[in-house]
């Protein structure tokens, strides 16, 4: 009777943590979803043609009417202050100006739901900064790290929260080219050794892909 339990409760243990992993699993979307797609669109617009092309219409199109930017080095703004920021810091002096690129492979993306309705998404990723017209791996270049909360509100995506965080100014000796992302087939990884009363259990865990 006691081995019974021990297994019962083995198996409702191995049950509970499997659904956690695989919940885990599945709020991340895979590359080729819908929703990777169209944040990397939303990103391409507000970086590629907002920042580093300084059209700042796209910036006041993207940015939510209650946005609010966290930078870790630069402080907190609003929408306004945020709006201002870009056309004295970014776009001010277009001879020296910063230009963003998005590091491959880096970025990640979350889906926001209510009771089963998408209402936005994550964007987390890393992305280098230099100045335009310098060779970032002779002159060095900016690192960071970026987390972006996109809304969907009545078929409209912007941008409602930013954070900017991590920054590391990277020396021309230390810069490395951006890699080339090549696709491979994920590998089983153990992610869990047990030992519970007397019995052991490995769980090797493939990570899902949409």
């Amino acid at each position: 009777m006691k081995h019974r339990v021990t297994c019962i409760f083995l198996a409702f243990f191995f049950a509970l943590f499997l659904f956690s992993l695989t919940t885990a699993a599945k709020a991340q979307v895979g590359e080729n979803s819908q929703l990777f797609k169209t944040v990397m669109e939303l990103d391409r617009q507000l970086f590629d043609e907002g920042f580093n092309q300084c059209r700042l219409e796209r910036f006041e199109t993207l940015a939510a009417p209650d946005l609010e930017f966290f930078h870790d080095k630069g402080g907190r703004q609003n929408r306004a202050e945020f709006l201002q920021a870009s056309r004295t810091n970014i776009c001010g002096n277009p001879n020296s100006r910063p230009v963003r690129t998005l590091v491959p492979g880096s970025t990640q993306v979350f889906i926001l739901e209510n009771n089963g309705v998408m209402y936005g998404a994550i964007q987390q990723g890393v992305h280098r900064f230099h100045t335009k017209g310098q060779d970032p791996f002779k002159n060095g270049y900016t690192e960071a790290k970026f987390s972006h909360v996109w809304i969907l509100n009545k078929g409209v995506w912007q941008l409602k929260t930013a954070l900017s965080f991590d920054h590391q100014q990277i020396a021309p000796g230390a810069a490395k080219p951006l890699a080339v992302k090549t696709k491979k087939e994920p590998e089983p990884y153990t992610i869990y050794d047990l030992t519970l009363l007397g019995h052991s259990l490995r769980l090797d865990y493939r990570a899902m892909r949409d």
